[in-house]
This record gives C-alpha cells, structure tokens and sequence, in this order.
C-alpha cells in the first residue's frame, strides 16, 4: 500500500505483515539504484525474524544484502590497492593468488610491471629495488557477493536516528530530521539487473515481532505472545481502549490469573512444550477495541466483560470455585416494609437445541506452518458426539489471533466439550453472594434440583434492592478445559443427581464378616455360626423409602440359594445356617416399588465358625497380689483364662510354667500362690473349642520376696556346698565355688528355647554358652511341717531360668483297698520319683522327699546359680511356763503343748536365795529339755525359781 496518509497499525504478537510504502526514488547516474520505505508498524516493535520477497523467504546478512538466489550472487569482483611500502598486506585475499604489480612514474610519465614479489596469504613483499617515491600499485580479484537487493531495518524505537545512507545518497531530500521515530520501517534498496528482478520490484513482507508490551507481573515491558497481557495493552492504548491513565488493582489482578493461564506449558505436537495460549494480530487503529479484544479472548478460549466500570477476563483454564451456596443463599421470597410478600421468579434452561448442536469445527487460522498465510486446517471433528447425533453437524470458526494448529484444535474442543454442558440458571441471592463477579466459579447445592457441589460459573450478575443479588449461571467442570480430554454427548456436569426410579443400582457390599464375633449365643446356651454381610448406605429415596434389599446366599459346590430380605433402609443382613468352614457365594441386589437391581458382583467366602481364636488379651497388671485385665471385645463362646509365668523377663509362651490348674474365668482375679522376683507373667483367653488367642497379654514386675510368716526351716544349698545329683545335673562346673554352664560353639540353643532372640539381639554371637541343669539332692519334710508353706528363691545369672521340683520319696505306701500289698516281683518295692513340675512360687508341702531342679538357657550369657535358698514356713508354737522350782542337777520343763521341734528356750531367773546367778538349758533330747540353776562357780544348785517360754513346731 502506497501514500503518506493512512491509518496506523497496532500490531501484536509474531504477525508476518507488508506495510505502507511512505517514500521512493531513484538514485545513480542512470538512476539505476531504485529505492523506497516501507512502514510496517505505527510503533516500536522487538525486531524482525525474517523477510520475505514475493512469499519467498531469504536470507539477509549483517549489512543487510539479501544473499537468497536470484537477488544475490557470488561473483569475482576486480580490485586495485596501492601498496604501503616493501610489505603490504592487501585488504583482500586474491583468487587462485594471482596478482599484477605495477609501478607508476610520477607525474604519469609511464607504468611499468613489477615482477619481483612475493604472496604470502595477503602479504605482498617486493624483493627487488623498491625505489621511494614511485607508486606501487597491486591489481586482483576477490571472492565476493553482487546482492541486488538491500533490506535495512529500523525498529522505531522513541531515540530512532535518521537513515545515514539516505542522508548521503539524498542531500536535501532526506536530512537528519527524518528519523521516524515511533513508526518501524524499512529501506529497501533495488539495483538494476535483468536477471535478478526480471518481473520488476518485488513484494516486500516480513515477519516480526510485534509491540512490547507491559507484564505487570513483573514490571518488565518486553515483546510478548501471552493474550491476556495484549488485553491490557489493547485497553490502556491511547486509540483503542484509552483508558490512559491505567486499570484498577482489581482488573490487573484478573488479568494476571488470565496471564498465568495462558503461560502454562502443553506439548501440543509430543516433545514440543509451548504456551497453552499465544496470539497474534494486526488491527488498525481506530477499529472498535471490542473486535480485538474478542480476537484475543477467542486465542485463550476465554471471555471477557465489561461491567460497572471494570474488566472481567477469564481465560480457558478451570478455575477452582470460589464459594459454596446453598439454598439458605437464596432470595426467593422478600418481604416489603409493609409485610407484603413477593416472589422472585427462578429460570432454569436445561437443554440446547439441536440447531445449536455442534460436533465438528472447519477452522481458519494465520498457519505458522504455512508462513504464517490464513489457511483453513484439518477440521476439528469430535466423533463420540457425531456417533451421538446421528450427522455431521459442522460450523466454521475463523480464528484471527490465533497461528498453531495445536492451540487451534485446543479451542475448538473446549468449545465442543461446553457446549454439551448447557444448563444455565438465573437465581436471586442474598447478600452472601455480593462479593462474587462476573465469570467466578461457584459450588451450587439445591437438593430439590438433585445438584449437589454442582459447579456453576457466572455469566452475568445484577443487583437490586428489591431483589438482591442475581446470578444468572452455566454449569461447567474442568474436564471441559483439559487438552485431549474425551467427548461425552450429555457432558461432563451432570444435570441433575435426582436417580430414576427404574436406574436402581444394587448394593456396594462392604464386608462380610463371620467368626467369634458373629457367634449367637442361644437362651440354652448353645452357640450358632452366622455371617454379617454389609454394604454401604443406600442413598436411593424409592429404594430407603418403601423399598428392600434382598441378599442370597448358596454354600459350594451345590448347595441351593437361599434368601434374606431386610428393609431399604438397612445397611447389613444375617446369614444363619452355615457351618465352620463352609465356602458360600454371596449375591444382593434392591428393588423399589417399580422396579429390582442387577444382582451385585458375586463374593466368595469362607465361614469362620468356633475355629477363630479369642483376641488377644488386654491391660493385663498386678495390683499386689491381684492380676486384672481385659478384653477389646465381647466373646460369646469365652470359657476363661490361662495364666504362665518365666522368672526373669521371657516371654515364650510354650516353655512356660502355669501359674494356676484348670481356668481362670473373671478378672480380678488372686492367685493361691504367686512367684517371687522378677518374673513375666502371660495369660491367654481361650473359647470353649479350646482355641487360645494368638498372643498373650503380658506383664514383667519384681514381685519382691516371697510372704514368710514364721521362718521354721531353711536349706541354703551353697551354705550347703552345693550338693547336687551327678547323674541328671548336666552342662556346667564350678566356676569359683558355683555352678556354671560350659562354653560351646552351638549355633542352636535347646529345643525349647525360641530360635530368635529379641529386636536389638544379635543374630551371630561371638560365644555360646551350653544349657545347664543343676538337681538337688532330696530334701525331706518332716510330718511336723507338713502343711507348711514351702518358698524358693533363686539366685543366677543367665536366660530362660525355669525352677521345677518333684516328689522324690516313697509317696503313699498303701494303695487302694482293692490293689495288692505285693507288686509283680520284677517292680521296685517303692515307686520312682514324680515327674518334674514347673515351681509355681509356693506350695504347701506334705510329710515327703522333694527334689528341685534349676535349668538355665543356652546362650550368649553364661549362666551362673548363684544362690539356692529353701524355705519351710509353718505357724510357731509357743508355751510360757512360770515360777518353775529347779532342782539341783536340773528339771525337766512340763510343757503341755505338742511340740514336734523345739526351736527356742527364754529363761527370767527369778530373785531367790539359793545363790543361782545364771540358768541355762539343754535341748538334747530335743523334745525333753531341761532348765538348770548354776552358782557364780558354775556348780548346780537347787532352790531357784524361773520363767520360761519355750518355742518350736
């Protein structure tokens, strides 16, 4: 386009864009060089990419010749260059170095060749005479580039300077005031030659990058393809939006949520990562700013407004909600001052007409692919909704802003995606919503339109003092916005969640469940199987309202179905008549008054009847001599408790001792006899099959030494010398006057010892130590201390301590009446010793032989009896006799009680004449003792009286 007179053009993004030619002439003797400027834009731009003469690309180098055949060729170009001096290094390097050197006479009285000189790269040397004075002239030829076409740019910034070439070529013409600033230009220079323009002057285009444009996220102002920014360019431009003096905090807060939008990254074409919106364009000025702010705002798949003075953007981004409503939001009814009642009405459109239906896109857009030419591009066809429609319904979208077909293909399935999400609503609001703009998004909640969180966003918002504030609203969801997201012909947002009395969905089993906890306990106390199926609550009004679930059952491999039927409104039924182990299918489904469900998907399951262990007891503690405890649940088939104990800390439950014979069936609960010392107790409940639960509850505690009342009899086995059985005391030697375990090199400890020790315990151990056993020799009781209250109490270093005893002696001589006095001659006249028992911490001992035997583990540690202590404890006997006259060699005590033992004589002399000063007794025999009287001489005398207490059992 020619003249000086023309409307100016904004020009935006990357745009491949002519210009007005506002100069042109013709320079050189023949005029020979033909030359004209070219205004591309009516402001500064950020440069220029590329030109183009006549649709063809070419390449410009530094100087501005265009290099691109036919408007440029290589060529040898014919030079001449006066020479400095003997060495000369010439300004360019001669072809196939060939050169001709002449010198020139002054006063050009002749020329004569120089043939004397040497070529070295560019240095030129004469070896023969050079005579000063004469002029050396060298003649040559270089490589060199006859362009024809010269393309100079100027991108019009506010400091532009004019043109220096076209100052000198045009003195008068074109001075150093015409600088064209503000307006970016180019000179274009076009030399005579057939060959190179035969057809004349070429088109001249180019493509650049348009305005800098101002980020007000950052502050910089810069070029940009970010379609929100160009909005705000577009708005605040002097001769499109004219709002000069800038936008309120309020618009460039949207713009810069639309900016961010339009910056996050998509791979469009896989592996190349661009912006999700770009755009470009040119628009003349004075053109309405609304035409190009809709150009824009179809380049993001956006929207914009203006409203009550402020600009509304949103680009085509999901946009998270910003406030919930429900109907307690709403204004329907007002009541006036004078208590008269109004209604406002609600609009609601659910459907689109099918003259509005779109399910293919022809698109249009300036193709970067095709050098940024308007070219319509493969039609966007969507066809699940063609499927859905029955036809091809196509429109065609011209995109004027927009130059990837990516970015094209992006928009036109948003646009299909939210056309298939209709339904739009116009409600009243009260004050709550005041703060909510113009394309927010909302969370809608109105039970009796079935919308639950339904997301709405806001296309238009009025306020009225009457009416409140209203919102009309589209449904809309962030599928909608997603690259490659499908198509689904009734949308993405549902209408409605309101069900359809005849779509009935069957029940969600949960769980089922059978075992100990599902146990019924009859009135006769008989326990019965059962399974509890359950399923999720039924949200469904037909089917909780009136409705049932019916739940069918059969056991494998042919067993028949069977029934049960329990209200809508349930969420579990029981299954009875079923045995443990059983394996049974398990189907549901729901009916209405219309109509019934599919059956749920089948679930197999295997009844756990009596078969299932108790739980695992709880809080188990010691309380004195009391042991309390609990369970995490009712047991219907419980039949009690069992109790165990370890001395030391150990918590193998097999190798236990038991505290207590037969069950414990209540907590609290205070054992007969308890262990003394550190000592882990353990209980397990068990069901009345016998099955035991999985762990048992434990409680490691000093329970102190052992309650003594009367100490009557005691054998300190190391006092003793630490008398043993050889041949069943095993493992061990003294080791500085006690038992101690041999070392080994065993990687197993004894069989009932648990393979693996604690967490923090070493797997390898650097040395073992064997398992010793250490037997007593047998201890008899006397019948004096029969029911008496036997302790012991261990002393030793080492793991897995276990204290057992047995009756070592004769027992009971005569059997039953009815057995022969006489066994079979080959039987021993008196019977073997019991068996080994676990110590339980104290018993009451009878007129027999005892044995104890103390085992200490295999192990790392080594393990050491330190100490063995027995302890027979039995109430005393005890008689005081007073004023007992002594004869002279002593008397005999008259003690009437009947004593077996006599452990103790207190003897008070009595004042008297007879010259005693001491009395003393003897206990041998020990059960006829006999009190003496003795002068200072130590000589017996007769006539002293006494007090005596005598003790033993």
């Amino acid at each position: 386009m020619q003249g000086t007179v023309v409307p100016r053009e904004l020009v935006l993004g990357r745009v491949r864009k002519g210009g007005h030619c506002f100069f042109k002439t013709s320079v050189g003797m023949y005029k020979e060089l033909f030359i004209m400027c070219i205004a591309l834009a009516e402001h500064e731009i950020d440069g220029i990419e590329q030109f183009y003469l006549n649709n063809q690309p070419v390449d410009v180098n530094e100087f501005g010749q265009v290099t691109t055949a036919p408007y440029g060729r290589a060529t040898n170009i014919d030079t001449s260059q006066v020479l400095a001096g003997v060495t000369t290094t010439l300004d360019r390097q001669p072809v196939n170095g060939v050169v001709t050197v002449t010198r020139e006479f002054l006063g050009g009285i002749g020329v004569t060749d120089v043939t004397g000189f040497t070529l070295n790269g560019r240095d030129l040397t004469i070896t023969e005479e050079f005579r000063p004075g004469l002029i050396y002239r060298a003649y040559y030829q270089y490589s060199g580039f006859n362009s024809f076409v010269r393309l100079v740019a100027h991108l019009g910034s506010p400091d532009q300077v004019a043109d220096q070439e076209l100052v000198a070529m045009l003195p008068g013409v074109w001075t150093q005031e015409h600088r064209g600033r503000g307006v970016a230009y180019v000179v274009c220079h076009f030399a005579y030659n057939d060959g190179a323009l035969p057809s004349g002057i070429p088109t001249v285009t180019a493509l650049l990058r348009g305005a800098k444009i101002l980020d007000t996220r950052d502050g910089g102002t810069r070029f940009s393809e970010n379609p929100a920014l160009m909005m705000r360019h577009v708005l605040i431009h002097p001769r499109f939006g004219k709002r000069v003096g800038g936008l309120t905090p309020s618009e460039d807060t949207r713009i810069i949520v639309a900016a961010n939008a339009c910056d996050n990254t998509v791979d469009y074409i896989p592996g190349v990562v661009v912006p999700m919106y770009r755009s470009a364009g040119v628009y003349l000025e004075g053109s309405p700013a609304r035409d190009v702010l809709d150009d824009l705002a179809q380049a993001m798949a956006g929207k914009w407004a203006y409203a009550a003075g402020e600009f509304f953007v949103r680009a085509g981004a999901y946009q998270l909600p910003v406030m919930d409503l429900t109907e307690a939001d709403l204004a329907v009814v007002q009541t006036s001052a004078d208590g008269s009642v109004s209604q406002s009405s609600i609009s609601i459109s659910p459907h689109q007409p099918r003259n509005e239906k779109v399910n293919t896109v022809a698109i249009r857009i300036w193709d970067q692919a095709a050098n940024y030419v308007e070219t319509p591009i493969k039609p966007f066809r969507a066809d699940a909704l063609v499927a859905a429609d029955g036809a091809e319904l196509s429109q065609e979208v011209s995109m004027a802003g927009v130059f990837y077909a990516g970015q094209a293909y992006h928009i036109a399935g948003i646009l299909l995606r939210d056309s298939r999400d209709p339904l739009t609503v116009k409600l009243p609001f009260k004050l709550r919503a005041w703060p909510l703009e113009i394309f927010d998004t909302v969370r809608l909640t109105l039970a009796q339109f079935g919308w639950t969180n339904k997301e709405f966003m806001i296309t238009d918002r009025v306020f009225h003092p009457d009416t409140g504030v209203v919102l009309t609203m589209k449904e809309t969801a962030a599928a909608n916005f997603t690259w490659g997201a499908g198509f689904l012909p009734g949308g993405y947002a549902s209408n409605t969640d309101l069900p359809k009395p005849w779509d009935i969905s069957p029940p969600q089993i949960l769980s089922v469940d059978s075992g100990e906890g599902q146990l019924i306990v009859q009135s006769d106390g008989t326990i019965l199987n059962s399974v509890l199926v359950t399923w999720a609550p039924i949200q469904d009004a037909s089917i909780v309202n009136g409705g049932t679930v019916e739940v069918r059952f059969r056991v494998l491999p042919d067993g028949a179905w069977r029934s049960v039927t329990v209200p809508g409104d349930a969420t579990e039924a029981r299954l009875t008549g079923v045995n443990d182990l059983d394996v049974i299918l398990i189907i549901a489904r729901t009916s209405n008054t219309i109509a019934a469900s599919d059956w749920s998907t089948q679930i197999s399951h295997t009844v756990i009847g009596k078969t299932e262990p108790p739980p695992n007891v709880e809080n188990l503690s010691v309380a004195g001599n009391v042991l309390s405890w609990s369970l995490p649940r009712r047991v219907p088939d419980l039949a009690g408790f069992v109790f165990r104990f370890h001395y030391t800390q150990n918590q193998d439950w097999n190798s236990a001792a038991p505290l207590h014979q037969g069950l414990v069936t209540e907590s609290p609960w205070e054992p007969e006899m308890r262990p003394a010392g550190l000592v882990t107790i353990m209980v397990k409940a068990q069901d009345t099959s016998g099955n035991q639960s999985f762990l048992p509850g434990v409680v490691v505690m000093n329970l102190g030494d052992p309650p003594i009342a009367n100490v009557v009899e005691e054998w300190d086995y190391k006092a003793l010398g630490w008398p043993y059985v050889a041949g069943e005391s095993s493992g061990w030697t003294f080791v500085s006057g006690d038992p101690a375990a041999n070392p080994l090199d065993a990687f197993y400890g004894s069989d009932d010892q648990a393979f693996y020790g604690g967490d923090t315990a070493p797997f390898y151990k650097a040395e073992s130590y064997a398992e010793m056993v250490y037997v007593t020799t047998p201890l008899s009781i006397s019948s004096a201390l029969a029911g008496s209250k036997m302790t012991v109490v261990a002393d030793v270093q080492g793991i897995d301590l276990r204290i057992e005893y047995r009756l070592a002696g004769p027992g009971v001589f005569y059997g039953p009446d009815e057995d022969s006095f006489y066994g079979p001659d080959s039987d021993p006249f008196y019977g073997p010793p019991g068996d080994w028992m676990p110590w339980p911490g104290q018993i009451v001992v009878a007129n027999d032989v005892y044995q104890f035997r103390v085992i200490l583990g295999a192990g790392a540690t080594r393990g050491i009896l330190q100490g063995l202590v027995v302890t027979v404890d039995a109430p005393d006997i005890e008689e005081q006799i007073d004023d007992l006259l002594v004869a002279a060699g002593g008397t005999l005590i008259p003690y009437t009680k009947p004593f077996t033992v006599i452990k103790n004589i207190q003897i008070t002399l009595q004042a008297n004449v007879s010259g005693a000063v001491t009395a003393e007794s003897t206990k041998t025999p020990n059960l006829a003792p006999k009190v003496i009287a003795y002068n200072a001489d130590h000589t017996s005398v007769a006539g002293a009286t006494v007090d005596l207490i005598v003790k033993g059992y």
